[in-house]
């Protein structure tokens, strides 16, 4: 049983070493002496935290990254990407923004409506049910159409824009 807890505990040491240089992370704990952890630190900067946890290694994670080459993030450095990004951004708040202030109209419509109803005769509290209805399918269809925006938005927008446009333009439509 020594042998086995001996060996797991071996074998442990020897993946998380092998994860560890992959991936650019240093550890105190670890016994190698081929570690960059057992080494003096590079310009003295230390490759733990204060409190002996791990931490990425940054220098090591840039030497590979140059040496990639074909390898990169999709344009995280790009200018022209990010201000393509920041415009889709405020597209998306400007199209959130209408929705939002149809949701807000349908919210006092329904709130007047409701008011209505308590104070109506029998007769035609049936009619403002329904009423009352078609405004609560009208609300949910725009809470979708809101949440549609920020849940798939960045992802594919051209897509989302219209079918939030065409779910403002039905919605218009029947009011």
């Amino acid at each position: 049983m020594a042998v086995f807890a001996v060996l797991t505990f071996s074998c442990s040491a020897a993946l998380q070493r092998r994860y560890d240089q992959r991936h650019g992370i240093s550890s105190s704990s670890s016994g190698s002496s081929t570690d960059r952890s057992s080494r003096e630190p590079d310009n003295s900067r230390s490759t733990e935290t204060s409190n002996g946890t791990y931490r990425k290694d940054y220098d090591r994670v840039a030497d590979n990254g140059s040496n990639a080459g074909t390898i990169t993030s999709p344009a995280s450095g790009n200018a022209d990407y990010n201000q393509r990004l920041l415009n889709q951004y405020a597209d998306m708040d400007k199209l959130a923004e209408v929705v939002l202030y149809e949701l807000d109209n349908l919210e006092n419509r329904y709130n007047n409506l409701l008011n209505e109803y308590k104070n109506a005769k029998s007769s035609s509290r049936q009619v403002m049910a329904m009423e009352l209805d078609k405004i609560s399918d009208d609300r949910l269809a725009l809470y979708k159409a809101y949440t549609n925006i920020y849940r798939n938005g960045k992802s594919d927008w051209a897509n989302v824009k219209r079918d939030v446009d065409n779910t403002l333009r039905e919605y218009r439509k029947k009011n």
